[in-house]
């Protein structure tokens, strides 16, 4: 397992134990040799010379994370990708999260449940601004004895645009989850998104 953050690898280790961010299966491609920028021109010729749609593969880089807890004995634990990057034709795609959507729940007894997702991200592909909106989001809850509750929500799917002529959608792929507990009686449950296939489309025909 590897640390996002700061690229070490940890055998046995869920959370990394400098940075303090869940650990990922593994590290997302050499962002250091991708070109910083690209014309929005050369990016619609790129899209449109591959038939109208250009796909790559999007890993999280920053987890972000808050855990916080109310009366009586309820734990609430939030995450979400903070940061997601990779590269189409060696030009960088770097996303992070602007908004963040948020819920708390309770039962009884004694069983609190947090979700958090990505509801914004904003970026950029080679230099070109991105902007999505959260399309399609997805919620669990799960209990176990004594008194625990944990709650796991994230982002199953972000659309925007990229200038006028392309349409991006962002698809996640794979789910990083945790869980943990503190006496007394005090459950978190978190999730984030942990890849995902990032799509240019084409709007106007060739």
């Amino acid at each position: 397992m590897f640390c996002p953050r700061c690229g070490c690898e940890y055998v046995g280790w869920m959370e990394c134990p400098s940075c303090k961010i869940p650990l990922v299966e593994e590290l997302p491609p050499n962002l250091e040799t991708a070109d910083k920028s690209i014309s929005y021109k050369a990016l619609v010729d790129l899209v449109r010379g591959n038939g109208g749609q250009l796909e790559t593969d999007l890993s999280t880089t920053d987890v972000g994370i808050e855990r916080t807890w109310g009366f009586p004995y309820l734990g609430y634990k939030f995450a979400w990708a903070k940061r997601m990057q990779g590269t189409i034709l060696s030009n960088l795609v770097d996303l992070t999260t602007a908004e963040i959507g948020r819920e708390q729940k309770r039962s009884f007894p004694y069983f609190g449940y947090g979700f958090a997702w990505a509801k914004r991200m904003h970026g950029h592909v080679g230099g070109n601004e991105v902007t999505l909106a959260a399309k399609r989001v997805a919620r669990e809850r799960m209990r176990d004895f004594p008194w625990r509750g944990y709650g796991f929500s994230w982002t199953q799917e972000l659309s925007g645009e990229c200038g006028e002529q392309l349409k991006v959608n962002l698809l996640i792929t794979d789910v990083g989850r945790k869980r943990g507990w503190r006496f007394p009686y005090f459950g978190y449950g978190s999730a984030w998104a942990n890849k995902g296939v990032l799509t240019l489309i084409l709007t106007e025909q060739p």
